[in-house]
């Protein structure tokens, strides 16, 4: 059988961090990017698919928003659709999946405890539960097995397998490999695992964010398609990420020590973003280490014009000055002590500590040589 997996959608996400025509774009992006993931279930004819929470942001989502959900929805009746609300769309007596109408081909699961949909005419089981508060401390299909082993039994679940005393339903490892299941359909953490991986004889997968937030879910993002085929009891499971994003978020860490002048940083920039693929759908973020010529301070234009067709561009400089330190260490002069002075900070701080720190050290020992401070 074939399937799509997804979760993590989050629509009607705020989009807090950015500025309120980007995060109108974003929202549409992101009923766009579910849009087209409906579609293509249509279009290829997917029996299944599975929702493993998050599909909604309950605090923020909109009517308008809702009626898109089940409208798309009613444009696929003969694929099951199987949802199990997550920590940010729980299931509670005042939630939209208690008092909206889904329609006929929509699945909810509605307890914190395991519950069991069967698909006869697919051979299959799906198993899943819901969160039902913000917080879910024990794993709830922990020791539970599927019914029937002959049938192709999956597990759609909203999970935390990062730490063992997650507040976020923790998952560990001997959870997975002991279930049971032929395929675990995990939500909850947004960068999706590196294809389909097996425990035992579980396979299982996060799907990943359908569409990257931040800087925090950098690159394309999609959905899985995976095809499950089980013989003598034995299940194999192959599966593939479909995009889905509308943009992508890029973080480009470079390097720049030795630069002098800005136009060497943009051409550091330029290329990297070429190599990276860099486009019109891509928020790209830039951060600028090593050491430097003491008079540089970057042109954040200039370097933003060496990527043309990005969507969005932020400039991050934590270089510091290229300066002797053994000689200032040991100056006997003020120049010395404040070098010494902002050593700790230079050495020991926080990123932002270094940074705020270098740029002290530059501006401060060019007005002690007599330097024009605004120069710089």
């Amino acid at each position: 059988m074939k399937l799509l997996h997804t979760g993590d959608v989050h629509l009607d996400s705020p989009f807090t961090l950015s500025d309120p025509k980007t995060a109108a774009e974003r929202k549409k992006d992101l009923r766009r990017s579910f849009s087209d993931m409906i579609a293509y279930a249509g279009v290829n004819k997917i029996p299944l698919l599975l929702i493993s929470g998050d599909l909604f942001e309950s605090e923020y989502v909109t009517s308008d928003t809702l009626r898109t959900v089940i409208g798309r929805f009613e444009t696929i009746p003969f694929c099951r659709i199987v949802i199990s609300p997550g920590n940010h769309d729980p299931y509670t007596p005042d939630s939209v999946w208690a008092n909206r109408r889904f329609p006929d081909n929509v699945h909810i699961f509605t307890s914190d405890k395991p519950q069991k949909i069967s698909l006869d005419d697919l051979g299959a089981d799906v198993y899943g539960y819901a969160f039902t508060s913000k917080y879910m401390e024990t794993n709830p299909f922990a020791g539970i097995r599927p019914d029937d082993p002959g049938r192709i039994n999956i597990l759609c679940a909203h999970g935390d397998t990062s730490s063992p005393i997650s507040k976020y339903c923790p998952v560990t490892k001997k959870d997975i490999s002991d279930s049971g299941f032929d395929y675990i359909a995990l939500g909850h953490i947004h960068i999706g695992t590196d294809g389909i991986k097996k425990l035992g004889d579980t396979y299982y997968a996060y799907c990943g964010a359908l569409e990257g937030r931040d800087f925090s879910e950098c690159g394309y993002k999609g959905a899985i398609e995976a095809d499950i085929v089980k013989r003598g009891g034995i299940a194999d499971v192959k599966g593939r990420v479909i995009r889905f994003s509308q943009r992508r978020y890029e973080w480009l860490k470079l390097n720049v020590t030795g630069a002098c002048h800005t136009d060497e940083i943009v051409r550091a920039v330029s290329e990297a973003a070429k190599e990276n693929g860099c486009g019109s759908d891509t928020h790209l973020r830039v951060t600028l280490t090593g050491e430097v010529s003491p008079g540089l301070e970057p042109d954040e234009r200039a370097i933003a014009d060496s990527v043309p067709e990005k969507y969005s561009f932020e400039l991050r400089n934590e270089t510091v000055p290229l300066f002797d330190r053994d000689l200032l260490e040991k100056d006997p002069t003020v120049r010395g002590a404040f070098f010494r002075l902002l050593l700790p900070m230079l050495r020991d701080g926080t990123p932002e500590e270094r940074v705020r720190a270098s740029l002290a050290l530059r501006y401060g020992l060019n007005a002690l040589d007599g330097s024009d401070v605004a120069d710089y």
